[in-house]
């Protein structure tokens, strides 16, 4: 395998690349930013969150002056992921952004990349095992936390409230759902039931259909992605339990995204409010630390950035936690939010 990549590598004029080192250690100098090459791997891309980030993405790369090899699809596959990874590093890519299937799952790929000598870049999801150059992530215990406070504080009386959760092999998916708990135990006068969905839309909005008929006491609903919003409202409308925001027996509901259709239904009071997760600085900041990767820049935990953020460190690697917004209708028009973009 070492041969056959050195050959592939020759072959590119990327030799260079390899002699330089473990995890960027090329300079600027003998890589000119024009010919880096940025292999990207996502989990999936058919949602509206994931296809805007694309499209940003390939805006970053433009900025930055780089070439994007991908990005390709995983399709929720974890082993997908590591193979589809693995064949971008025999293509001779110098580093990889990768939006990890599994946090833990991804651990051995992670191992193989360092053996490359490829730095990775994690955007959105977390590895809780293996070692990447930068994590591009929001914190995402304060979007469960966030959720919580909104419903905790909007509901009326006593009642049931539905988590449909994402995907707890996700660390994403894992801390929405911890941060949301934890936050919960400071209003015992609601209850907290929990649908595991794995990111799967539909299961999200039959589970909600579930929650609707069987909690007469429903107050709300927090769905961890915003794939399921329409189907949950259409579920409400079909059941007859659906009154828009602010009125007498509205069912609080609460996503993450920030999608330009979350915008459009809370503009409608159709939903209540949403995470505006920032699919814009996601790209920008993954493609910025690909390139710094390369270039050998390296940084510590506690610094400031010039966007916000403070880079922290997260289970043994370092973040750069970017700041994610609620969105309620006071603000929904902000055309700071990410939602409101066009590109």
């Amino acid at each position: 395998m070492k041969a056959r990549l050195t050959a592939a590598l020759l072959a590119l004029g990327l030799v260079g690349v390899l002699a330089a080192g473990a995890y960027g250690r090329t300079t600027a100098n003998t890589k000119g930013a024009a010919s880096i090459k940025v292999g990207v791997s996502l989990a999936g891309y058919s949602t509206d969150f994931w296809s805007s980030y694309v499209a940003f993405e390939k805006q970053a790369a433009k900025d930055y002056n780089v070439s994007l090899v991908g990005p390709i699809s995983a399709n929720g596959d974890a082993g997908k992921q590591a193979t589809q990874i693995k064949n971008l590093i025999d293509q001779g890519v110098d580093v990889l952004i990768i939006n990890p299937v599994d946090s833990a799952a991804i651990a051995p790929t992670l191992a193989y990349a360092a053996a490359k000598h490829v730095p990775v870049v994690s955007v959105d999801v977390a590895p809780t095992k293996g070692k990447v150059y930068m994590i591009v992530r929001a914190d995402n215990l304060l979007y469960g936390q966030a959720a919580c406070k909104y419903i905790g504080t909007h509901a009326k009386g006593p009642g049931t409230v539905a988590m449909l959760e994402g995907d707890l092999a996700s660390i994403n998916g894992l801390d929405r759902k911890n941060g949301f708990l934890k936050c919960m135990r400071a209003y015992p006068k609601l209850k907290v039931v929990q649908y595991a969905t794995k990111w799967d839309t539909p299961t999200a909005v039959n589970d909600a259909k579930t929650a609707l008929s069987t909690y007469s006491d429903l107050k709300g609903i927090y769905v961890h992605w915003s794939g399921p919003v329409p189907g949950i409202i259409a579920a409400e409308k079909a059941a007859g339990k659906f009154s828009k925001v602010g009125t007498a027996n509205h069912v609080i509901l609460f996503s993450n995204d920030g999608t330009p259709q979350e915008h459009g239904w809370i503009r409608a009071g159709e939903e209540d409010a949403t995470i505006s997760q920032p699919a814009t600085l996601y790209a920008k900041y993954a493609v910025f630390y690909a390139k710094q990767a390369v270039a050998g820049k390296t940084y510590s935990a506690g610094t400031k950035t010039d966007h916000g953020s403070q880079i922290i460190k997260l289970l043994g690697n370092l973040e750069d936690a970017i700041v994610a917004p609620v969105v309620t209708k006071t603000n929904v028009n902000d055309p700071k939010l990410w939602g409101n973009f066009k590109h």
